[in-house]
């Protein structure tokens, strides 16, 4: 399975009117760039933690990394992961009661999948992120 899968089964729980479903949605649109992002890095050789930690690793280590690409992946990557928050634990936001709120979430987790797939095909990014995130992380044990 991959991380597109979950973005498909957003944009069709996007069809379904009702709040429970665009919910959803948002949820799994912030996972399939959750895990675009984790895969990204294994393929670079950096291991995701795993449980709740998962989430602050990444979005620092992209936040971090110096490269302007990855560092707009972070900053759809962050805004989804506090709207899934408020979709899955705070059943009075008025904020998923349309269809297009969220689809335009959906769309933003398309966005930062694009964004990756741009990093994957340039050696040259992955390279400088590589770096980036090697540099970062030898901060953190200092």
């Amino acid at each position: 399975m991959g991380s597109a899968e979950f973005l498909s089964l957003a944009e069709r729980l996007l069809k379904i009117p009702s709040e429970a479903a665009y919910r959803t949605a948002v949820n799994r649109a912030y996972y399939a760039t959750f895990h675009c992002g984790n895969d990204f890095l294994a393929k670079l050789g950096f291991r995701a933690s795993i449980g709740p930690q998962a989430h602050g690793q990444l979005q620092a280590r992209a936040n971090n990394s110096g490269v302007l690409e990855f560092e707009k992946f972070y900053k759809i990557l962050h805004r989804l992961y506090d709207r899934r928050r408020l979709a899955d634990y705070d059943l009075s936001s008025r904020e998923f009661h349309s269809q297009a709120a969220a689809a335009l979430w959906v769309a933003s987790a398309k966005q930062a999948l694009a964004i990756i797939a741009q990093c994957e095909a340039s050696e040259a990014l992955r390279q400088r992120i590589r770096k980036g995130v090697e540099e970062y992380e030898k901060k953190l044990k200092a």
